[in-house]
């Protein structure tokens, strides 16, 4: 799971890959403009850069070059510009790969997939807040103090944070979670669970685990 920097001009499609990229339990921090990238980079450390190149108050190729005088960070180009001079440029400039617009958001998936893979930045662990899931381990920790989850609530909340940032249905849950025998969990028992996962989460104020009333659950904000 990494942490991803998108410098994207088109808000649409800005919030179109960040809910892409959020289904494989990335974190993506998103920019607009050229300036406000620049304020904005040095706040925190990232794995992945998705840069626009034509942006309204500059270049993502001017931006791109500025990062490489101090970082070797992957950087993937979003663009119109297929050209091969265009391409070129772009490689020219520091960048690690392409992707000519429009394109298949699910083929970006697969291309920061596959980036993230190469350079060995993916992670399996993952935190948000005070919580820390490391998927290799199945270790739950919270404020550093592990967590003992049972194997359903273990399930629940991995898949809870897979779909972090859309709403998870009851049916969704009961479709994809299964009980060791291999039956179907009822409507009861997914309540049951989230009372649970959230008492040991200590998540009384629902910082993890949001009630979509009438609808389901989402993790975290």
């Amino acid at each position: 799971m990494a942490n991803i920097f998108l410098l994207e001009d088109d808000k649409i499609l800005s919030k179109g890959i960040v809910i892409a990229l959020q289904k494989d339990c990335h974190t993506v921090s998103a920019a607009y403009g050229f300036m406000e990238a620049l304020k904005q980079y040095d706040k925190q450390k990232y794995d992945l850069l998705l840069l626009d190149i034509n942006l309204p108050d500059g270049s993502g190729l001017d931006f791109c070059k500025r990062i490489r005088e101090t970082s070797e960070i992957p950087i993937l180009f979003l663009t119109a510009n297929d050209t091969e001079e265009d391409m070129l440029e772009g490689f020219g400039a520091g960048c690690d790969d392409y992707i000519s617009k429009p394109f298949s958001l699910e083929v970006l998936r697969k291309k920061v997939q596959a980036i993230l893979k190469r350079t060995g930045s993916d992670r399996t662990k993952i935190r948000y807040k005070n919580l820390e899931v490391d998927i290799d381990k199945c270790l739950v920790l919270l404020m550093g103090e592990e967590v003992h989850l049972t194997s359903t609530e273990y399930k629940l909340l991995c898949y809870l944070i897979k779909n972090k940032g859309r709403v998870v249905t009851k049916t969704m849950l009961l479709e994809n979670l299964w009980d060791i025998d291999g039956n179907f969990i009822d409507d009861n028992t997914v309540r049951v669970n989230i009372n649970r996962l959230r008492q040991k989460l200590k998540d009384e104020r629902q910082e993890y685990i949001v009630t979509v009333f009438g609808i389901g659950y989402t993790f975290g904000e």
